[in-house]
């Protein structure tokens, strides 16, 4: 799933892609599609997405260039060599603040069952 074109990416930011990662796209768009709540999750395209789901996914690879915050998966920690270091979020606070503006932004606990699915107790 892609929420913008690299078109759309560079005529916003002004930032060129390397051809390598082109996928990157796909990689935030599945990240903002993470958080938004259970009840407003849709197949979208590029062509039909919410304009503050495709900002935000916009914003959420433009924060990870502008700090260079590697895709990792190793217990919150980025290591390169002898460097180490801790990694409390990699994901931009302004993504996730267009997704709550508009009302997307899933929570995940039961103040918020208005963003979950419905289901039938029987």
């Amino acid at each position: 799933m892609t929420f913008f074109t690299e078109e759309e990416f560079i005529e916003k930011y002004n930032i060129n892609l390397p051809q390598k990662d082109n996928w990157k796209i796909e990689a935030v768009s599945e990240m903002i599609y993470s958080q938004i709540g259970t009840r407003y999750r849709q197949k979208w395209t590029t062509d039909n997405v919410p304009e503050a789901i495709k900002n935000a996914s916009m914003e959420q690879l433009r924060f990870m260039y502008e700090y260079d915050i590697p895709l990792i998966d190793y217990k919150g920690r980025v290591e390169a060599g002898e460097m180490r270091n801790e990694l409390s979020s990699d994901y931009s606070t302004l993504a996730l603040r267009m997704l709550a503006n508009a009302g997307y932004l899933y929570r995940g606990n039961a103040l918020n069952q208005n963003m979950s699915i419905n289901l039938t107790w029987n």
